[in-house]
């Protein structure tokens, strides 16, 4: 396969429309529950208490996830104020980096126009555009990712380095007794030293996955180089020193970096060690039923399908024998490396019992980089058609494929969500659908490249769009809805020396908005908590809260009978058997926001 323009001055207006991508509408949009209020929430407590080193919500230990989600947002919420801006900034700042990555990974194989092509793929695809701006640990584990496979990639480039000339004339010493300058050494052990550097780097990047999400961030790395090595084993083994020396000396890079804090915490909260190697490494796939993650092998496949438009089309048409045979010794290596990245990620989560739609984030880049790479002409303003392209029909459907997120989004909001009672929920699938069908009569005289043009200009518009509409529906979104109305009525009602009581459910974000009326020294009472959720599912968290965990109905029923005021944060239904708990005391509801309810007993 012939390398693209490698040489084409690479035109830098695709930069504002990525940045417009992942910034726009950012702040808009309040804190989803249960995980955007869970993550914002542990990284403000840390701000708050100036404990960042073991991870705590509503005041006690949680250990679910290592820490780099955490001080990321932390960091952010220390610079820019607790807000839902600055919570989700350091998410598009590690989408933005997402895509560079990808982007220098390309260029390296095919040129600025491929390369500017994937960060166009990647950034309006839309799985992953959503989960650049949804508070969870998957677009940071997706980065290092990224960037451990593009440090692994050119430091496998490096070696090639050491193949340089064998046939320079050596040059005669100037001084007597020096030895003859050997440019072709030379060379080779620069090749050999930044060789080395990379693979340090790759390690790095691992450790930053690792301190986001575990062992996973070591896995799909590694598995992925090592079948590059095995396929070049013949060329490989003669480079093996090098590579050994990389592993060893990065395996103690990422030791130093990543196993501190897990020592440290497993040695400052008991029974930490267990919980989080036990209960989260090997109880997470083990268990997932009991978290309400378990499904079938095949769930990936619509996730993929959906969170890949608009580019989906083109997936049928990416692996292909003939283009393989078409690609020289390089382009096959970094084809290799891509397609086992994807392969392997696809994979372990498929095999994995827990399953949530972002686990798979990590397989678009490299999906990203494999379509740019197979079609690199439709992103060059110079080249012709692009060769082996798929049918027109395919082109066209990627334009119009563009336009379904727009069309999908008002449609689960009305009949998912139950949403009624706003008028745009009603027509804004009218003016989807002709917008759709405006984009499938034109397209008919598009060229491939106009197409995919126009597929990332309407899928910016139609994401951006989504991302304007949120807002209007956030309380109605059942168990992800937003819990800021409740909190901030919350802030209004409280008044010193009322007792807050958590009841049944823990509105996981709500001290995120409502502090200080619930802060480090004035913590809430809880009733009715499950036992196997958190906060109690972490060993010792009962005997942490200690009274103000309440034992039983019987002791809610009396601090709701007693003359101290009581505000309730309760799941629906709480606001009627607190009714019935409280006898003759009157109880006012105060706000009910979607699923939950607010009410206080005077």
């Amino acid at each position: 396969m012939p390398q693209a323009d490698s040489n084409e001055r690479s035109p830098w207006w695709f930069l504002p429309f990525l940045l417009l991508l992942a910034f726009g509408f950012l702040g808009t949009r309040a804190l989803n529950e249960p995980d955007e209020g869970r993550y914002a929430e542990i990284a403000r407590e840390m701000v708050e208490t100036g404990n960042w080193l073991v991870p705590h919500i509503w005041y006690v230990p949680h250990l679910d996830k290592p820490p780099f989600t955490y001080w990321a947002v932390a960091a952010s919420l220390s610079v820019f104020g607790v807000n839902e801006w600055a919570a989700r900034l350091p998410l598009a700042l590690a989408g933005l980096s997402t895509v560079w990555a990808v982007f220098l990974l390309v260029r390296s194989l095919a040129g600025a126009a491929a390369a500017r092509g994937s960060a166009l793929l990647l950034g309006t695809t839309a799985l992953f555009w959503v989960m650049a701006r949804m508070l969870t640990t998957d677009m940071f584990l997706t980065q290092f990712i990224a960037w451990a496979m593009y440090f692994f990639w050119r430091s496998w480039r490096s070696l090639d380095e050491l193949e340089g000339p064998s046939n320079v004339i050596p040059q005669p010493s100037t001084k007597a007794g020096e030895d003859e300058p050997d440019p072709a050494a030379d060379a080779r052990g620069l090749a050999a030293r930044r060789s080395f550097g990379w693979q340090l780097a790759a390690w790095a990047a691992m450790a930053g996955g690792a301190l986001t999400k575990g062992p996973i961030a070591l896995i799909i790395p590694l598995l992925a180089f090592g079948t590059l090595l095995w396929w070049r084993r013949k060329v490989a083994g003669a480079r093996l020193s090098i590579l050994l020396l990389g592993a060893v000396a990065g395996a103690t890079l990422f030791s130093v970096l990543a196993v501190p804090w897990y020592w440290m915490v497993w040695g400052a909260v008991p029974h930490s060690f267990d919980y989080m190697v036990r209960g989260q490494v090997v109880g997470h796939a083990l268990e997932a039923a009991a978290k309400n993650r378990a499904q079938p092998i095949w769930f990936f496949v619509p996730v993929l399908l959906i969170g890949f438009l608009p580019w989906t089309p083109l997936l049928g048409w990416l692996w292909r024998r003939d283009h393989w045979r078409s690609l020289d010794a390089r382009m096959q290596d970094g084809w290799l490396l891509l397609s086992v990245w994807a392969g392997v990620t696809f994979v372990l989560f498929s095999l994995n019992s827990a399953k949530l739609m972002h686990y798979i984030l990590p397989l678009f880049p490299p999906l990203a980089a494999l379509v740019a790479l197979r079609w690199p002409a439709i992103f060059s303003s110079t080249a012709a058609e692009p060769v082996s392209a798929p049918p027109p029909v395919v082109w066209r459907a990627v334009a119009t494929g563009a336009v379904l997120v727009l069309l999908a989004f008002p449609l689960a909001c009305r009949f998912a969500f139950k949403i009624q009672d706003q008028v745009w929920v009603k027509f804004a699938p009218i003016a989807a659908g002709l917008m759709l069908a405006a984009v499938a009569w034109e397209s008919r005289k598009w060229t491939a490249a106009l197409c995919t043009r126009w597929a990332a200009g309407l899928a910016a518009v139609c994401l951006l769009s989504t991302a304007r509409l949120t807002p209007l529906v956030e309380t109605e979104l059942r168990s992800n809805q937003t819990l800021k109305p409740l909190a901030l009525a919350l802030k209004r009602e409280f008044k010193p020396g009322n007792a807050v009581v958590v009841r049944h459910r823990i509105p996981q974000g709500l001290p995120f908005y409502a502090h200080p009326a619930i802060n480090a020294q004035q913590r809430p009472y809880f009733s009715g908590l499950p036992e196997h959720r958190m906060p109690l599912a972490f060993p010792g968290n009962r005997e942490r809260l200690g009274d103000r965990l309440l034992k039983d109905d019987a002791a809610y029923a009396r601090l709701l009978q007693g003359e101290r005021r009581v505000l309730v944060v309760g799941f629906k239904g709480a606001f009627v058997q607190a009714r019935f708990l409280a006898r003759e005391k009157p109880m006012r509801l105060v706000l009910q926001s979607g699923d939950w309810e607010l009410f206080t007993n005077q």
